[in-house]
């Protein structure tokens, strides 16, 4: 290595050719990154779903989960089952073992689900498919004070025409509600024409056809010809003519004669509006490899051009289009960022010489070319994961830099001029550069193989890490010492400039006379005092850690991502009134478009009009669920606080008594349903299950910061149920038989299926809406008899109310309840509730009742996932750490100290944490890790220098003195310059930034506590090693059994 720092010191050409090269693949690659807004999370889950429409959830259980989870125990590489029933649907859950070909069991699974004789025979076909999750990018929205049918036409050509755009793939539709033609026939007609619900649906089959039934050859029309029988109805009239009966006298009965024929929307009640207008949502995915500024450009070209042909009336727009937050994070970041440099480009200049100061700063961009071509070559993307890498990595290339360049200008100061100077720096700087920059790649390859959803997301920052290190390195080494290899040193001709560099060479002495005549003296105070200076470093890391561990530093492992979008959701219980959801629905748009409504407050308030601070606003609301999107613009969130639009939007919505479930928040994030925390209860029996889960309720009401507290039965709905009277087997009737007829008048029968104008069609055979809703229709209602008899309902059949599950669920095929609660994440995260359950009820309960488990579910189980990855590639990252310092060193001990600058960086970062009042997170440990990176680089540069010393003769004290005051500049302006960088960011106000700060806390405050453990707590632990190694002389590394000739000048005086 030292041959190639000397011969590209040497050869200028060399040196600017391989500086051209980086840069240029830099510029190249970067325009052809792919843009996302989040990396994209691949997916260990295959789900198996079944329609059996009309059936409730406990039928549904019964008739379709329960035989899926039997038939699909055994399976190879399941790792866990987890199935939810609800009214007419089931979904089975297979999460998968890491590494399991996914295709391969999809084909097992298939195949088992095809061999299921059990079904009802009423079902839609099985659907088996991998759980693959898009994100949505930009939402089309078509809406207009008309009716849902012309609306549902221009948002069907709108799709079609997107589709056809080579940059979208995928579209999903939401407020457009299927389209169905029902034929009603009421009992009276049936018993009128002696007929049955049954033989209507018949007549309909077996005269709505178009089946192709084989072909004949023609000689005389030119060969083979094809045979089809085409007379199948598409639209009301058509349905009408069929014939449904023929008498004797030749008279026909049409279906139009005996049935209402409705050709329209859905009866279930649906309401979807955008600023109170009818509309239509369609959203654009993005596909995996696609490019979200590629698919957003795409829409928005389109729309401005199909604008004018639109039907009047109809606005067709965009909303919700992330790429608008996505530049907005650049935007800040880049401004921040450049802001930043220019910061540590003034402080290097006021501390090293403009040239220097010039290349060292330039390094970053070579740094971040190189990057830049790592991940065009494996196919990484610009998002805002990647993003956070950069800016973590900035502080580190920035210090190798710094540290090859402070070394190279300190040489040319003692005696070796130009060139040789500038070889003999590097040279000696190599082994501490390298083996700093490969101990933060081995950091953060683990990275790569984190399974957890959280874990993937950061493999884009290991990937721009690593890239960014190795072409800082070769930068450092390889091009620097060639441009600081000159004797002139850039000089500007100027008056203003001699009285600059006066100043500035002023304030450079003051620096190596603060080192010599301050920091030298106290630091061989602390050495003489070095295990009582140990003790209270040790004393304070003890006390903040152990205040993190029992919860005194507030935490929260995924903190609320602040967003644009304030989300207000309503569950309703199945048993609110008829009419409910839409008074609600109407309450909610009201408490914001209306007199005295949100838009009009802020209005008043801020002077800006109601369309600039509230772009769009968008309800939703189908059977039990109410939705609402409320969006502010850049604008609002600059002067109004969310927290007090949310306050009051729902102080004027009010008490929903009939809720059992209300959310309203302002986060990306939005979580799982069920809550903030949630898990899964279980037991031997039903009664022990509904016992423990009140007793595990009534504990979580001690912790303080949880709200809402509740389980899955708090859901509960009402069914009733049919049974057979004795007098029924007088006439052949069995339940079944019962059963198929009254599901066949109440629920109906979908007869057929058509396609038409772009959509499928059920055709739905049933009795008018007004005896489906009335019970004395049941009551009234006549059995056929396995004879061809009629017999009153009554006469055969009872009926009573039962309590039922609305979603019943179940994990590995047990029953469970599922337990959940909202929280304050100020007062209490998830995972700290979660373990305050753990050691205390849930221990009891295990030893009382029988098969009792908890299993977690959403954040915790994420956390838990996370945290049990980190903890194993941890373990073993610290011992590759560890190998390569001590071969590196050839010394045992040395790397230890060395490595002391990761949990000191901790202690730094809780208190930053403290001293901005604000959470630990995740994105918290992230810059710890980018701190860790520095601090142990110094800590290297020190080592080393002291190692030299001592290899000159200089006694232990001496050199561990000597040596943190020769390395005190670059140490010292490490961590300067990668606080001054950051501080534009830690003191950025915009919600963009809201979520980085954390990580930027981390590292500045992480860099600024370990540079004082470098300067000061690593020389007492050296001196401490040295003065044990003296009893135990194995703990001496190799170097200080003998003495290298090529390291004597290093020591020599400034």
């Amino acid at each position: 290595m030292r041959n190639l720092i000397a011969w590209f010191a040497d050869n200028h050409v060399a040196a600017n050719l391989l500086m051209l090269l980086i840069i240029i693949g830099g510029v190249v690659s970067l325009p052809l990154l792919r843009t996302e807004v989040f990396p994209v999370v691949s997916s260990d889950e295959i789900i198996v779903s079944v329609s059996y429409l009309g059936a409730g959830p406990a039928e549904v259980e019964t008739n379709i989960t329960i035989p899926i989870e039997e038939t699909l125990k055994g399976v190879a590489n399941i790792k866990k089952m987890s199935s939810r029933s609800g009214r007419g649907s089931s979904r089975v859950t297979l999460q998968l073992d890491h590494g399991a070909n996914i295709q391969i069991v999809m084909d097992e699974v298939q195949s088992r689900i095809d061999g299921i004789r059990a079904f009802p025979r009423d079902i839609e076909p099985p659907r088996v498919r991998h759980n693959i999750q898009n994100d949505d990018i930009i939402d089309v929205i078509v809406s207009g004070d008309t009716d849902q049918k012309t609306l549902a036409n221009v948002a069907r050509r709108v799709k079609a025409d997107l589709l056809a755009l080579p940059d979208v793939t995928l579209i999903s539709i939401r407020g457009m509600p299927p389209t169905t033609i029902s034929i009603e026939v009421s009992e009276f007609d049936l018993r009128r024409l002696g007929i049955s619900m049954a033989s209507v649906a018949k007549a309909i089959s077996d005269s709505s056809v178009d089946i192709s039934v084989g072909s004949i050859r023609s000689t005389g029309m030119g060969g083979t010809l094809q045979i089809r029988a085409e007379g199948r109805a598409y639209y009301e009239e058509e349905f009408a003519e069929i014939t449904l009966l023929q008498q004797s006298n030749g008279t026909r009965i049409k279906l139009g004669d005996v049935a209402t024929i409705k050709d329209g929307i859905s009866e279930r009640s649906f309401i979807f509006r955008s600023k109170g207008k009818p509309s239509i949502t369609m959203e654009t995915q993005l596909s995996p490899g696609q490019d979200v500024l590629k698919l957003t450009s795409a829409v928005k070209n389109y729309l401005e051009v199909a604008e004018p042909t639109f039907p009047q009336g109809i606005t067709v727009t965009t909303w919700r289009d992330d790429s608008v937050e996505f530049y907005q994070r650049l935007e800040m970041l880049i401004s921040n960022s450049i802001t930043g440099l220019i910061l540590v480009f003034i402080l290097l200049v006021m501390f090293l010489r403009l040239d220097l100061a010039l290349w060292v700063t330039f390094g970053i961009v070579i740094a971040f070319s190189g990057a830049f071509m790592v991940m065009k070559f494996f196919d990484f993307s610009i998002n805002q994961i990647s993003l956070f890498g950069f800016l973590l990595v900035l502080g580190i290339v920035v210090d190798d830099a710094i540290v090859v360049g402070e070394g190279i200008h300190a040489t040319q100061r003692r005696g070796r001029k130009g060139l040789k100077g500038a070889i003999y720096g590097a040279q000696s700087l190599s082994l501490p550069i390298i083996l700093a920059v490969f101990t933060t790649i081995l950091a953060v390859v683990p990275l790569l193989m984190f399974q957890s959803e959280t874990g993937q997301q950061a493999r884009d920052i290991a990937v721009v890490v690593s890239g960014a290190l190795i072409f800082s390195l070769v930068e450092c080494l390889l091009i620097l010492p060639c441009h600081l290899s000159g004797t002139k040193h850039f000089e500007l001709p100027y008056a203003w400039y001699q009285k600059f560099l006066k100043f500035q060479r002023k304030v450079a002495q003051w620096l190596i006379d603060f080192a010599r005549y301050k920091y030298k003296p106290f630091i061989e105070k602390c050495l003489r005092a070095k295990y009582l200076t140990a003790a209270i470093f040790f004393s304070v890391l003890i006390l903040f850690t152990t205040a993190y561990v029992l919860g005194f530093i507030r935490s929260s492992f995924n903190p609320e991502i602040p967003s644009n979008m304030i989300r207000y959701s309503i569950e309703l219980s199945e048993t609110a009134p008829e009419g409910t959801h839409e008074r609600i629905h109407d309450k909610m748009v009201e408490a914001i478009g209306g007199p005295g409504g949100i838009e009009e407050e802020y209005e008043e308030k801020t002077g800006l009009a109601r369309n600039i601070l509230f772009p769009n606003y968008s309800s939703f609301a189908f059977g039990t669920r109410i939705f609402m999107n409320l969006e502010m613009s850049s604008e609002a969130m600059a002067v109004i606080d969310a927290e007090d639009v949310m306050n009051g939007w729902q102080e004027r919505v009010g008490e929903v008594p009939e809720a059992v479930e209300v959310t309203l928040r302002n986060s990306r994030n939005t979580g799982r349903r069920g809550g903030d925390l949630s898990f899964y209860v279980s037991a031997s029996n039903d009664s022990d299950l509904e016992a423990a889960v009140e007793r595990v309720k009534l504990e979580m009401r001690d912790i303080q910061g949880l709200t809402q507290i509740y389980d899955s039965r708090d859901r509960l709905g009402q069914e009733l149920r049919l049974s057979l009277k004795p007098e029924a087997e007088h006439y052949g009737l069995t339940l079944s038989t019962l059963s198929d007829q009254v599901r066949l008048g109440f629920y109906g029968r979908i007869v057929q299926r058509i396609p038409r104008d772009g959509e499928t069609i059920d055709i739905h055979v049933r009795y008018p809406l007004a005896a489906r809703q009335n019970l004395n229709a049941l009551r009234e209602m006549y059995i056929k008899t396995p004879e061809g008899g009629e017999i009153p309902f009554n006469m055969v059949a009872e009926m009573d109310y039962a309590p039922v599950l609305n979603s019943p669920e179940r994990i590995n095929g047990q029953n469970i309840i599922k337990v959940s609660a909202r929280m304050n994440k100020n007062i209490v995260s998830p995972y700290e509730a979660f373990l305050y359950l753990e050691n205390g009820i849930f221990i009891d309960l295990k030893s009382e009742i029988s098969g009792f488990a908890v299993i977690p579910d959403g954040q915790v189980e994420e956390q838990a996932i996370f945290f049990g990855e980190i903890t194993f590639y941890l373990s073993l990252v610290l011992l590759a750490i560890y190998a390569l310092l001590a071969i590196g060193l050839r010394s045992y001990i040395e790397p230890i100290i060395i490595l002391t600058a990761v949990p000191f960086g901790f202690v730094g970062a809780l208190i930053g944490h403290l001293i901005i009042d604000m959470p630990v997170s995740l994105y918290s440990f992230l810059g710890l890790f980018a701190a860790s990176g520095v601090v142990i680089n110094d800590n290297l540069v020190l080592v080393d220098c002291i190692k030299k010393l001592k290899k000159e003769g200089m006694k232990f004290t001496e050199a561990i003195a000597e040596g943190g005051r020769m390395r005190f500049r670059a140490i010292v302006l490490t961590s300067i310059t990668t606080f001054v960088g950051l501080v534009p960011i830690m003191l950025e106000t915009s919600y963009q930034a809201i979520f980085i700060i954390p990580m930027v806390v981390s590292l500045t405050f992480g860099v600024l506590f370990a540079t004082l453990i470098t300067l000061v707590l690593v020389p007492c632990l050296y001196d401490i090693k040295d003065g044990f190694a003296e009893k135990l002389s194995f703990l001496k590394s190799t170097d200080d059994r003998g003495v290298d000739e090529e390291g004597k000048e290093v020591g020599a005086a400034e």
